[in-house]
């Protein structure tokens, strides 16, 4: 028989388990492990020398990568503001290309990463003239984000063609280019590749890459240090167009990151295969700067 007392404090309970909506033998939950914060990526800024060209202005890519996709789960902002005409402290300004006549001024504004995006681009409108003078610095900083901003400035260099005798045909400016390593995953690149003034018909120029091509004798090597299939898709020829009017084509280049400590790799692009665009240089070095 049961203790009235027992029979008491047990109906006690039980009242009391049915106040706080639960049951008198339900077993505590285990708490939900917390979510670990995603580690804000890193901006990789590259660092591009363009030619000036004739005519313009013609519009250059920029492409801005992070060393890992944007790991929110929200869009990440990215400020960007054009720093070549403020002021030194000690006399001077941050660039020496003159907005309006070097290039076209452009305001501050936000470059915008989704969730899992890698890589946001932006252009900069380069004016060309026929005028020998030095190469010019355009000087833009980056800032107000959620990512982590190291060296906080790119410097779009404008080198000067206007050296000797004019070719009749526009001549193709090919640019060199450091593009910054990422921490993993692969992503493209757009390398925008000139022409010295617009093209009157439709033309178009071979790019083959040639890093891994062997440089012949007495040399050793490859003509590139970079590993196709680690340190990038290799790509073998691809085909620039050239439309009606236009100064510029674009070549996609696919890089891919590591952790790993090394020394700065090149990736060799050649160009050939034209008969209406002259060629002098032909070929570019992508330099892939170590960040480990």
């Amino acid at each position: 028989m049961t203790n009235p007392l027992k029979r008491r404090l047990l109906a006690g309970a039980a009242v009391t388990a049915v106040a706080l909506g639960t049951s008198a033998l339900a077993v505590p939950s285990q708490a939900e492990p917390a979510q670990a914060e995603p580690v804000a990526p890193t901006v990789l800024l590259p660092n591009i020398t363009v030619p000036e060209g004739d005519h313009g202005p013609a519009a250059f890519t920029v492409n801005v990568g992070l060393s890992a996709p944007n790991p929110f789960d929200h869009p990440v902002q990215l400020g960007v503001v054009d720093y070549s005409a403020i002021p030194l402290p000690g006399g001077g300004t941050y660039g020496t290309a003159t907005p309006g006549s070097d290039y076209v001024a452009f305001p501050q504004f936000h470059l915008v990463f989704q969730p899992g995006q890698q890589v946001a681009r932006f252009t900069v409108k380069i004016k060309g003239d026929r005028r020998v003078e030095r190469n010019e610095e355009i000087d833009v900083r980056f800032d107000d984000t959620e990512f982590v901003v190291g060296d906080n400035d790119i410097d779009l260099v404008i080198g000067n063609d206007d050296g000797g005798k004019k070719p009749r045909k526009p001549l193709l400016l090919p640019p060199n280019q450091t593009m910054p390593e990422p921490d993993s995953g692969c992503f493209a690149y757009r390398v925008t590749v000139p022409v010295s003034r617009p093209v009157q018909r439709r033309s178009t120029v071979s790019a083959e890459d040639f890093t891994s091509v062997p440089v012949p004798a007495p040399g050793t090597g490859n003509y590139g240090t970079a590993s196709p299939g680690v340190d990038y898709l290799a790509f073998g020829s691809r085909t620039l167009t050239y439309r009606t009017g236009s100064r510029v084509a674009n070549l996609p280049v696919t890089i891919c990151g590591d952790t790993v400590d090394e020394i700065d790799e090149e990736i060799d692009v050649r160009f050939d295969n034209t008969t209406k665009i002259a060629i002098g240089d032909n070929d570019i070095d992508l330099f892939l700067a170590d960040n480990d």
